[in-house]
């Protein structure tokens, strides 16, 4: 077992230049975008604890004036039966489809030390020789949940940001607060380790006091970019069944209330939608080919 102050790695498996892929509890979980989307890839792979950080270190349970993170508790007849602290632990799994095994961090946004939980989550990266780090989110905005949420995406560096060109995202150009995701790509670039986040539009509807604790479609619409990026060969069917009850239930509360029928019909009219298209893997060398061979198949068919 290797520990500091507050990084424990109780194993070390043997793993191929790992992606990390993060998702973390908090300001930017949205619809349960960050938190779901990995509970579902640690499903997925089987994952296996391996390392954590010390939880006290980086939450506060009780901050005047807030509710805070207090340890839910659950008691029977008298007993303490289950006990719930926020969790930061790393996982890992290997990936048979891909040149690169996996790491999962599955954390709560720290309340203090920000700087050394990033630096821990780096500082294992590097430990692992990891390669790519990956983090996402999920922010609520009115948007029709008949259409795929647009995402938003930030990048460590122009290598990594032209790659992303090809997965149909909007490059994030605001300033303000930032969240643990940035900050956690930020002590990527400082190390050189690529890194992306993408934040996720989640359907919220207050108006009509509607809002999505769990959105397998905004879910979804970064798994699908991850999975190609990563070679994840997911199997969706566990999150397109979730879509599909969930569309159902909002479909029966548009035809329920002309109010909010109304609305959404408002909300798709004036909405843009980014659908994914999976892009082809093609080297230059392969590109040129593919050309010339088309070309050569067409080049005595009649005009029109």
């Amino acid at each position: 077992m290797t520990e500091n102050n507050s990084l424990i790695i109780s194993s070390r498996p043997k793993l191929r230049q790992p992606h990390i892929i993060c998702g973390l509890d908090g300001w930017v979980d949205g619809g349960g975008v960050a938190t779901g989307g990995l509970k579902f890839l640690i499903r997925q792979f089987r994952a296996v604890k391996f390392a954590e950080m010390t939880t006290p270190r980086f939450h506060i349970y009780q901050m005047p004036g807030g509710e805070g993170t207090r340890p839910p508790f659950k008691m029977e007849d008298g007993l303490i039966v289950e006990t719930h602290y926020p969790t930061d632990e790393f996982l890992y799994a290997i990936n048979p489809s891909s040149d690169h095994d996996l790491i999962f961090f599955l954390g709560t946004e720290p309340n203090l030390y920000w700087e050394e939980y990033a630096d821990n989550i780096t500082n294992l990266a590097r430990e692992f020789k990891a390669t790519r780090l990956y983090t996402m989110g999920g922010i609520l905005d009115r948007t029709p949940y008949t259409r795929w949420p647009r995402l938003t995406c930030t990048c460590t560096g122009k290598e990594i940001r032209e790659i992303m060109e090809s997965y149909n995202v909007i490059f994030s150009t605001r300033e303000g607060p930032a969240s643990s995701n940035l900050l956690i790509l930020n002590a990527c670039k400082k190390i050189g380790l690529e890194g992306v986040n993408l934040t996720v539009r989640v359907p919220y509807y207050p108006e009509f006091n509607v809002a999505i604790n769990f959105s397998p479609k905004s879910i979804k619409a970064i798994l699908v970019r991850y999975n190609h990026l990563a070679h994840l060969n997911l199997n969706f069917e566990e999150l397109d069944s979730a879509i599909q009850e969930l569309d159902g239930k909002l479909d029966f509360v548009r035809q329920q209330n002309a109010q909010f029928n109304t609305y959404l019909e408002e909300l798709e009219k004036s909405y843009t939608e980014l659908p994914y298209e999976e892009p082809i893997d093609l080297s230059a060398k392969d590109a040129i080919s593919f050309a010339e061979e088309f070309l050569k198949q067409n080049k005595d068919r009649p005009a029109g």
